[in-house]
Formats: structure tokens, sequence, C-alpha cells
């Protein structure tokens, strides 16, 4: 098993209300899953996929990664975890405006400290892999926002972690470049990265495998 959630609940305080944005959440993942999140918004799914990420935390239960806790980890271990462990894509791309393509992608190698020799082939094999080598030394600017989304699943991909999660990939994309994207992510997929999608789009979310419903904190089907 590569996940395990254990009666999760994260409550937040907005007035004089208890929000219970995860609901006594169990959940299993294997290795290798695809695996689309859905449901309204304020339903929980992007609590969730910040709890897995270790980019937020659960007030109460249990988070096994590999049969290790991960409740319990110091905020400085969460960060080494998720560096080594984690990619995230985000529906806003998040690259830096004045480095490059190959220059957004090798930063968490740059940041990893892994020698500049190694970075450079890793960095230029992405760029491969998503056929923008002739995009290499572009800026964000200068790019097509699939062409700026493939970069960011490159850069979230270049530590190789086992587990990717997307929350809205294609939210900020035309429909072409949206399946450019979805394409990529699926492949990675097939290469036996586990991937999670938070998603609004009903045809998104019905290409994954697993498909996962939410509804006020709880999963209220996993099919």
């Amino acid at each position: 098993m590569m996940i395990e959630l254990q009666n999760i609940c994260r409550y937040f305080q907005v007035g004089d209300e208890t929000v219970h944005a995860l609901d006594n959440v169990s959940l299993k993942i294997q290795q290798g899953d695809y695996i689309s999140v859905m449901g309204p918004s304020g339903s929980g799914k992007s609590t969730l996929l910040n709890l897995l990420g270790l980019l937020d935390q659960g007030d109460s239960g249990s988070y096994q990664f590999e049969e290790r806790e991960l409740t319990t980890l110091s905020e400085e271990q969460r960060a080494q975890f998720r560096r080594e462990k984690i990619g995230f894509i985000f529906q806003s791309f998040h690259l830096i405006p004045r480095l490059t393509a190959a220059e957004n992608i090798g930063l968490p190698l740059t940041l990893a400290g892994i020698a500049p020799a190694i970075r450079r082939g890793r960095v230029k094999q992405a760029l491969k892999s998503l056929d923008m080598l002739d995009r290499a030394d572009h800026r964000p600017a200068q790019l097509s926002g699939g062409q700026q989304q493939r970069v960011a699943i490159a850069r979230a991909m270049i530590m190789r972690p086992p587990l990717l999660l997307a929350d809205e990939p294609t939210g900020n994309l035309d429909s072409h470049s949206g399946r450019e994207v979805i394409r990529t992510l699926e492949t990675l997929n097939r290469d036996g990265v586990t991937l999670i999608v938070v998603t609004h789009d009903m045809q998104l979310g019905k290409r994954a495998r697993r498909r996962i419903s939410m509804v006020d904190g709880k999963i209220t089907a996993d099919q």
C-alpha cells in the first residue's frame, strides 16, 4: 500500500462556525493508481490534495506513506519528504518569470544540490520528452499556456517523485492545450507514477481509472 489515510479530520473556524473541510476521511491508494477527485466547491477536494501533499495537516487521524507515519514529522522533515516523494501541478503554473524553461525545470535539482552536469542532462531529457528542446531558452511569457503547464509538469517530475498531485491542471487552458497536458500526465501514470487529479471537469474526471466524489468533507463515492 502506497498511501493510507485513517479517520482524517480537518477543521477551519469561520466566524462562529466550525467548517469540517475533511470529516473522518479514510482512503487507501495503491502505487500506480490514476484517481480523479470531484465534487462541488467547498467539498474538501483541495484540502484533501493539500493534506496528501503535506502542504496542510489534519487535526486528527493517521497519514501513512509507504508505511511511514507522516503526521509526526517536523516541518523540516515534511519539506524534505515533499521534495523527494511528491510532485505538484496547479491551475496557475507558478513559473518564475525571469528564468528560462530549462532553468525553471532545473530549479528543484539546484535546490537539492545536484551537480550541474547531472542537472543539465536531466533537464535536457525532460525537455526532449515533452518535445520542447527548442523552447529551452524561452521565458514563461514567451510560451503558450499549454507549454507553460508542460514546463510545470517537468519541474514537478524532475526529482522523479512516485506521487504526482494535480489541482485543476487544465483550468487555465484551451481545450487543445488541455488535451496535450492530460496526455502528458497519463503518460507519466503509464510509466508508474501515481496520479491524483482534482477537477471540476466531468470529462477529465471520467478518464481516471478510479473516481472519488466528495461532499461536505466526506467521500461519498469511490468507483
